[in-house]
């Protein structure tokens, strides 16, 4: 069993490009395994990294609607409140008419 990979087979493995599994690294999602030569990165955390999300379950039609409903109210008071700040810039003179 492999215990290390390396950019290019974390880049064949998952279908990337070398420049994007550094990017990885870069952005902190993946981490290079110190005082080792060459630039390695842990099977373990290659494993985790690949299972993230697998045991999640999809939601119920009820689960679902619920959060549309609260999609919906969220996108409702935006726009309240979109519409009360062009009223506040219109009274302190700073909008256009």
């Amino acid at each position: 069993m492999q215990t290390v990979y390396s950019v290019q087979e974390l880049a064949e493995r998952w279908g990337l490009s070398p420049q994007i599994v550094q990017s990885m690294e870069t952005n902190g999602k993946l981490h290079r395994l110190p005082d080792i030569p060459g630039v390695r990165y842990a099977a373990a955390e290659v494993y985790q990294l690949e299972n993230v999300g697998k045991d999640i379950q999809p939601l119920t039609a009820y689960e679902r609607k619920q959060l549309e409903d609260k999609v919906k109210k969220l996108e409702e008071l935006i726009s309240e409140y979109q519409q009360k700040l062009i009223e506040v810039m219109r009274i302190a003179g700073g909008a256009k008419t």
